[in-house]
């Protein structure tokens, strides 16, 4: 039988070497913040007529200009939500608001002079409706004025309220603007801060979580594996530029959750085998009880995959963001349960035995 704990040079070398990859690229390349972490602006059009992302994108860098930041454009249905940061050399609120509505306006002319300006067509069949009930109201008023005085004042009154809620307006055609927001860098710093405490406050309660279920060793094993995955996906978004905005901090905190169940699992195998165990090695109770849940992790990791993969190939950009780290998270997690928590709390104890018995010598 194919022993993983024997081969953990092989495995935690590889782990390592991503580990430290990963260090470099976030020390050199850093991240490709979103608006949300960043600062910026975040509008919303509806588009009626035909449109591509793609499209819609080359128009924006244009109306842009080259020296602005980096700008996305996420489509969903007949809105598209488009967002840029704010040009490095604004210092103030105001700066950036005047610089922002500059902008918003070169975006909303681009966008018209290639889909065409809004057009509104407006229902007032209603509102005739109304008239012609006051009209007949008044007759009525007139044939009996001293009995129906207040319920024609009633009636006319009803009229006017009806009259001004159903009429309405749908776009047809052309680009319509629907909303529009600023978001400052100290915000988007802020957020950032949160989302960095949140995943520590997560691990920090996973640690003692397992500690307590388990063994303090299985504890620092699980956070260690923990920090394997997180390290290597956010390597990959900082290798790669992706953005990385509020549905990246989600999905990497679903990835936290996904990635200790399997190390439990093995875990709560590596306590029992431990029990019953006589002659048996730290190595051969980490391997045998890695073996024994081998089939239920890779069947529950496959599929997750394919759950979470047609989401993602199916689903519309703002999920597609959601789903992408996640994909990735449990391939890593998959990897760090089997491949890294079992051979790293074999080592550890191991470690243990040899420390003590050259204490006693």
């Amino acid at each position: 039988m194919f022993s993983i704990v024997k081969n953990r040079k092989i495995f935690l070398s590889i782990a390592a070497v991503l580990v430290l990859v990963s260090i470099a690229s976030l020390i050199f390349r850093g991240f490709n913040l979103d608006t949300d972490f960043a600062g910026g602006m975040a509008v919303t059009y509806e588009i009626a007529e035909a449109f591509t992302v793609s499209d819609v994108q080359e128009i924006v860098d244009k109306a842009l200009g080259d020296s602005q930041s980096p700008s996305s454009v996420q489509q969903s249905g007949d809105e598209v939500v488009i967002k840029f940061g704010f040009d490095n050399s604004l210092e103030t609120d105001e700066e950036r608001s005047d610089f922002s509505m500059n902008k918003v306006a070169a975006i909303t002319k681009a966008l018209e002079e290639k889909y065409g300006a809004p057009v509104v067509e407006e229902d007032n069949n209603d509102a005739a409706a109304q008239e012609n009930n006051a009209e007949n109201t008044d007759a009525d008023s007139t044939a009996a004025e001293n009995q129906d005085a207040a319920a024609a004042d009633s009636t006319e009154a009803a009229a006017a309220d009806n009259a001004a809620e159903d009429q309405a307006a749908t776009v047809t055609a052309g680009v319509v603007l629907k909303n529009q927001d600023i978001v400052s860098p100290s915000s988007g710093r802020e957020l950032a801060r949160s989302a960095i405490m949140m995943s520590l406050l997560a691990c920090l309660a996973i640690l003692l979580y397992v500690s307590f279920r388990f063994e303090f060793t299985s504890g620092v094993v699980a956070v260690l594996a923990l920090a394997h995955d997180v390290l290597i996906l956010l390597g990959i978004y900082s290798l790669l530029q992706w953005s990385v905005d509020t549905n990246f901090i989600a999905a990497v905190l679903t990835v936290l959750g996904y990635s200790i169940n399997n190390t439990i699992v093995i875990m709560d195998r590596i306590r029992e085998n431990t029990r019953h165990a006589r002659k048996e090695t730290y190595g051969d109770i980490a391997n045998s009880s890695i073996m024994q849940t081998m089939t239920r992790s890779i069947n529950t990791t496959v599929t997750t995959l394919l759950t979470i993969g047609m989401v993602y190939i199916l689903g519309v950009p703002s999920i597609q963001a959601f789903s992408l780290p996640i994909v990735i998270g449990i391939v890593i997690g998959f990897y760090s349960s089997v491949f890294v928590s079992g051979p790293l709390w074999a080592l550890w104890r191991d470690s243990a035995v040899k420390g003590k018995k050259a204490a006693a010598k």
